[in-house]
């Protein structure tokens, strides 16, 4: 008997059947760009993701879906009754019941389908979205599914189910007790287990869109275009290219190390180094030859992400790249090869050289679909533990995929547990190599494998090191005024100076004092500054002419820039050790080295800056691991101080265990986001340039779009150009955007007069409100 077919989409008008095959095609695909391990390792992987495929539209068989979305526009049923995720998922459980499946996978396979618009839920949500009031639309439209249409549609023997809506919820949740089976798991299984289900979630995702997103003419570079190979060798091309240093020698001798130890299969790394000792140019070959030898063995080439904590660094480690890749460093398009993934990249994708229009550029950034992915914290670890689809749908490239996250200190204490769990978890779940790296190495990675030796090994290569000499003069606390009056004569006798301080208003009042007597370019790097010019400034302080700069804790991690003499405010250790190594970075400045003043600064309230913006835990800790310092230490010295600093760390503050358990166990948890960047509550003002009309006029026209689709389309395609010229501020209470700028929709253009691109932004507030003691 002819059924009438079920459609599922609109513009392109496409059967469920038809639609449900371009997934399968999808899914299919993206399974098998992994691992056989991870295709494997669970048994239940490739059955769960083809119900999922063929399941997760079942709602869409309902009367009032197929009302709406012959013609969604004249449409005027309710809203909700069209809903389609709630009776998929309640179809599919009854489906899998029916099947005799496990509850475990079962619930996977609900959570897939119920959020594939949604998000990942809880397990509390998830059971609240199965269960329906008496008077609740979608139980007619329940009634209403047309189980031989959407059998035949699907391939699933739909007929074999029996029970109503509520039945599917009782019998998962109450019969099956599945919250009791979760919490039964340990840990280390429930991390594995929730991992396992995002990277079924997220393969669903990316599939659900692949052929929508890219219609017939892109499909091809989507499922045929060649997977670029990358050597390792390529490291030696540009060691080559590198300036001669004194320390070219060290560098190749822990290169060697590394790549005579990456023929090991250890899963989880870190490699703890002195600042300046090349740790990208290190990392990419350990990453580069894990890549080669995952291949050899028969599987696809694992991707590369590499994950860092500030944009200054992020923009310095792509062109890093651009330059290993061989790639135009003026030319910042995204392509297969490399990818930069952040709120300041450009939103241009180009395949063979061709850029790609705006849909198909979305679709294949939002996928990070190349070859090396250079990143932020946030967008990888978002895509790790946010539930959001957008993030969820780029999941599963963390699976098989080579994993470096540099400075890792910076990561907050709270969630290091979280972290160390996942990331372990991602190694055996899903076949990954994870590398941590920094000078400061708070060792959260349980069990890694540190590539450059074992302790004694480590010890003896930060004792070579003699760089700079820290010298401890923050037992007495000064006032800021006396500082500056102090330090002007003594600027006179240094050719290379870089200040930190602690606070943007601090930093601008010895920024403005020492400009005003100064016969060298004064610069000043701070969150006052857009990032633009930021990275200008950056620039020309690494042409090493002399200069002084004056900064906050923006160039204190990974920024590359060789500095004669540091003077620091007080800090938390790793990041008073951080700073120093701009000191000296380079080894140019022979047997005097150079030196690294620790200064403790007030403000003329007797406000301490330092405890303004640190946990005074990590202050605490800090003094108490200088009490019984001398007041002079050579660099030898770092490695034991910073070892002592983080194991007081682990046995003083939160790791954030209660996290990594509500992670585990499907419950509520904060948003990552502000896990790693607090609660405040910011402004943003765009700062327009002369000459920078234009991009007003784009913002205006992207706004008039009536497409609300198309509007946020042509909005992202701008965001690199607006958060290149944007700078934030905490906004306490009583703080009024509109003083000080004009609204352009969600925008706040500043007026004229409150920021020049070198003292930054100036909105004349009191130098000590909270509001402008920002990184």
């Amino acid at each position: 008997m002819n059924q009438t077919p079920l459609f599922s989409h609109y513009q392109p008008t496409l059967q469920l059947r038809q639609h449900l095959g371009q997934v399968r095609a999808a899914a299919q695909f993206l399974l098998a760009g992994h691992s056989r391990q991870t295709r494997e390792r669970r048994p239940e992987t490739i059955p769960v993701l083809d119900a999922l495929v063929r399941g997760h539209d079942l709602g869409k068989g309902s009367p009032a879906f197929q009302s709406y979305i012959g013609n969604p526009v004249k449409y005027r049923g309710d809203a909700h009754a069209k809903e389609h995720s709630a009776l998929s998922a309640a179809l599919a459980l009854l489906w899998a019941k029916a099947q005799g499946w496990e509850a475990l996978p079962t619930l996977a396979l609900a959570q897939a389908i119920a959020g594939h618009h949604a998000g990942f839920a809880t397990l509390d949500y998830l059971e609240n979205r199965l269960c329906l009031e008496t008077d609740d639309l979608l139980l007619e439209q329940w009634a209403g599914l047309d189980r031989d249409a959407l059998e035949q549609a699907t391939g699933l023997a739909l007929n074999e189910t029996d029970g109503e809506f509520e039945d599917a919820r009782r019998w998962l949740f109450r019969r099956q007790k599945i919250g009791e089976r979760l919490r039964a798991l340990s840990l280390t299984d429930a991390v594995k287990f929730r991992l396992w289900t995002q990277f079924l979630f997220s393969l669903l995702l990316e599939a659900d869109k692949a052929f929508l997103a890219l219609r017939e003419e892109k499909l091809r570079q989507y499922f045929q275009q060649p997977r670029p190979v990358l050597h390792s060798e390529l490291v030696d091309q540009r060691l080559a290219a590198l300036t001669e240093t004194p320390l070219n020698g060290l560098r190749q001798q822990l290169r060697e190390r590394i790549f005579s130890s990456a023929d090991q299969d250890q899963r989880c790394c870190t490699l703890t180094l002195p600042t300046g000792t090349g740790k990208t140019l290190l990392a990419a070959t350990w990453a580069l030859r894990q890549r080669e030898q995952l291949t050899a063995k028969g599987d696809p080439p694992p991707r590369i992400i590499i994950a860092l904590p500030f944009l200054s660094i992020v923009d310095q480690t792509e062109q890093e790249y651009r330059q290993l890749l061989g790639l135009d460093l003026a030319h910042r398009s995204q392509s297969d090869q490399l990818l930069a993934s952040h709120s300041l990249s450009q939103r241009e994708y180009e395949i063979e050289d061709k850029s790609l229009g705006q849909g198909y550029t979305r679709f294949f950034l939002d996928t990070w679909r190349s070859e090396i992915i250079v990143t932020t914290f946030d967008q990888l670890l978002l895509a790790l533990f946010s539930p959001r689809t957008k993030h969820q749908m780029r999941f599963h490239a963390l699976m098989d995929a080579v994993i470096i996250l540099d400075e890792v200190q910076t990561l907050p204490c709270q969630l290091w547990d979280m972290v160390d769990q996942a990331f372990r978890a991602l190694t055996e779940e899903g076949n990954s190599r994870v590398l941590l790296m920094s000078a400061t190495q708070p060792a959260l990675l349980s069990g890694a494998r540190e590539l450059a030796g074992d302790a004694t090994t480590v010890a003896e290569i930060f004792s070579a090191f003699n760089r700079y000499r820290l010298i401890f003069r923050h037992r007495e606390t000064r006032n800021l005024d006396d500082f500056i009056a102090e330090l002007l004569p003594r600027l006179k006798k240094w050719r290379r100076v870089l200040i930190t301080l602690n606070t943007r208003a601090s930093a601008k009042a010895v920024w403005k004092t020492v400009k005003s007597t100064s016969t060298i370019p004064v610069f000043l790097i701070s969150a006052d500054v857009t990032p633009r010019d930021r990275l200008a400034k950056i620039m020309l302080i690494k042409a090493r002419q002399p200069c002084i700069v004056v900064s906050t804790q923006t160039v204190e991690a990974g920024v590359d820039i060789d500095m004669d003499v540091v003077i620091r405010d007080f800090a938390p250790l790793d990041a008073l050790i951080q700073v120093a190594g701009r000191c000296n970075r380079n080894n140019r400045l022979g047997d005097q080295g150079g030196h690294v003043e620790v200064v403790s600064l007030q403000s003329a309230k007797d406000r301490e800056y330092a405890r303004l913006i640190y946990d005074p835990v990590l202050l605490d800790i800090t003094r108490e691991v200088l009490a019984n310092a001398p007041e002079t230490v050579g660099e030898e010295a770092v490695l034991n101080l910073s070892q002592h600093y983080f194991s007081l760390i682990k046995a003083r503050k939160n790791t954030g265990a209660h996290l990594t358990e509500a992670f585990a166990r499907w419950e509520e948890m904060p948003d990552i986001h502000t896990l790693l960047r607090g609660r405040e509550k910011q402004e943003s003002f765009l700062v327009l340039a002369d000459g920078e009309e234009w991009l007003r006029d784009s913002l205006e026209d992207s706004l008039k779009i009536a497409d609300r689709w198309e509007r946020r389309e042509a909005l992202r395609a701008l965001a690199g150009e607006i958060q290149q010229r944007t700078v934030s501020v905490y906004a306490r209470r009583g703080f009024h955007p509109e003083d000080y700028a004009e609204p352009l929709g969600p925008f706040w253009l500043l007026r004229p007069g409150y920021y020049d691109s070198e003292s930054g932004l100036d909105l004349r507030l009191d130098e000590e409100d909270p509001a402008t003691c920002i990184f």
